[in-house]
């Protein structure tokens, strides 16, 4: 994507922020090609130069949310804090991020649900997440460290689906991680 001119880019740019916000308004089945392009103050043409439909523009959103998600969590992760700290600030700045951009959309549900079909894509980004967790509890002395980097990022996912904000988010996921881990050491 990097042979593409500053204009395109800029466009593809428009377009992914406008599909994030219909979506959000209106959930993937509600959400039209044509909103997305009124949204996007662009010509239907033009979104269809640059998506082929509204699958394919889904997918881009998920793929940029999941590289999204990884560099969130790396950014946070990789500090010279103590274990716990780490996995915590990890953990909580990737799912308070999603959170974030979830907040206030009453299709949040059903957005979080539709990649089923992507799942391959959700997968690999967190086996990304396990095995810097992984790494982490190893070289840690940590037991059974490959269970619990399985089992905080599927408590994480959880966290997003119950509370209200990514404040409470990022806090209940510090906590979870700084009570497991301690006890783990």
């Amino acid at each position: 994507m990097s042979n593409l001119s500053p204009r395109v880019l800029e466009k593809r740019r428009r377009i992914l922020d406008a599909a994030r916000e219909v979506m959000l308004k209106t959930g993937f089945r509600a959400a039209t090609m044509e909103a997305i392009a009124k949204e996007a103050s662009i010509a239907k043409p033009t979104l269809y130069a640059q998506f082929a439909d509204k699958e394919t523009l889904f997918e881009a959103l998920i793929e940029e949310l999941l590289s999204d998600k990884t560099e969130i969590f790396i950014q946070a992760f990789e500090t010279d804090a103590p274990l716990g700290e780490r996995v915590g600030n990890g953990l909580a700045e990737m799912f308070g991020a999603i959170s974030d951009m979830l907040k206030g959309s009453p299709h949040a549900a059903e957005l979080v649900n539709e990649p089923h079909r992507l799942g391959h894509k959700f997968k690999r980004a967190d086996d990304e997440v396990v095995e810097s967790l992984k790494r982490a509890f190893s070289d840690a002395g940590v037991k059974d460290g490959d269970q619990l980097a399985k089992v905080l990022l599927a408590s994480g996912t959880g966290i997003v689906g119950k509370l209200p904000d990514g404040d409470a988010v990022r806090s209940a996921i510090r906590l979870l991680c700084d009570r497991v881990i301690r006890g783990s050491l």
